[in-house]
């Protein structure tokens, strides 16, 4: 936790000091907590337990969609084809209402289903496509000799930036799939790569973005590590005979 205290914290007086009395109770010293970083670290992982419980526990993906915040970046693992639709169509529904450009940040070889999901969730995603209002960023323009350049994923999200503001648009709605491709082939060093990227890139971005992760799976082992750059991530089970749609 670096400092062994939570003064550089600014929590209310009364608070710390409730916090100590209750260091010396016995329930404290039963749970092994002998320290404030202990008690914190307890607090921190009960609240972060709570939130994954209520989020996995979503019966519709729609209205948590709906309510994302600009400068949002988070995770959702699909359970197949229908829940692909379901994020699409919600996805979608959200660039409306915000009148922002939804844009799939894929790559060449994905286009084709791809687009064939998007024309299963979304009515007249062709003429969309042609008015601007969605787009594909390709993943292949953002590697120079193999390895992936953050700052050329910027350059292209800056210019879908200019683009909105010109066509009277808010922001940028975007959802991507590369770093799922790269967890499914197990390179979860580039993955993390590219996620801690963007998140910093997001927080910081000077016009209205979020971003949506969508994943076929997380594993367990390397999931605290995808959580940390990630504002959400939303785990969904996924069985082999759903796996690979995209």
């Amino acid at each position: 936790m670096g400092r062994q205290d939570w003064y550089y914290i600014n929590l209310p007086k009364l608070m710390v000091k409730r916090l100590e009395q209750f260091l010396e109770t016995p329930r404290a010293k039963s749970m092994g907590m002998s320290n404030k970083t202990e008690l914190l670290r307890h607090i921190i992982n009960d609240f972060l337990d709570e939130q994954e419980k209520f989020y996995n526990n979503l019966q519709s993906i729609h209205d948590f969609i709906m309510n994302m915040k600009d400068h949002d970046h988070l995770v959702l693992t699909t359970t197949g084809e229908p829940h692909v639709n379901e994020i699409l169509k919600a996805f979608m529904d959200r660039s409306a209402a915000l009148n922002q450009i939804s844009v799939f940040f894929i790559s060449r070889q994905d286009e084709f289903a791809f687009v064939g999901l998007l024309d299963k969730a979304v009515e007249d995603a062709n003429s969309m496509f042609k008015s601007q209002d969605m787009m594909i960023m390709h993943a292949e323009e953002c590697y120079v000799n193999g390895a992936f350049s953050l700052e050329l994923a910027q350059k292209h999200l800056n210019h879908l930036a200019q683009l909105a503001k010109k066509k009277g648009k808010s922001g940028l709605n975007v959802l991507g799939t590369l770093p799922g491709k790269l967890i499914e082939q197990k390179r979860y060093e580039d993955a993390l790569s590219i996620e801690r990227g963007f998140h910093e890139f997001v927080q910081k971005f000077d016009s209205p973005i979020s971003v949506i992760c969508m994943y076929n799976s997380l594993p367990a082992d390397v999931q605290d590590l995808f959580m940390e750059c990630h504002d959400i991530v939303i785990k969904r089970a996924i069985t082999e005979s759903e796996s690979g749609l995209l």
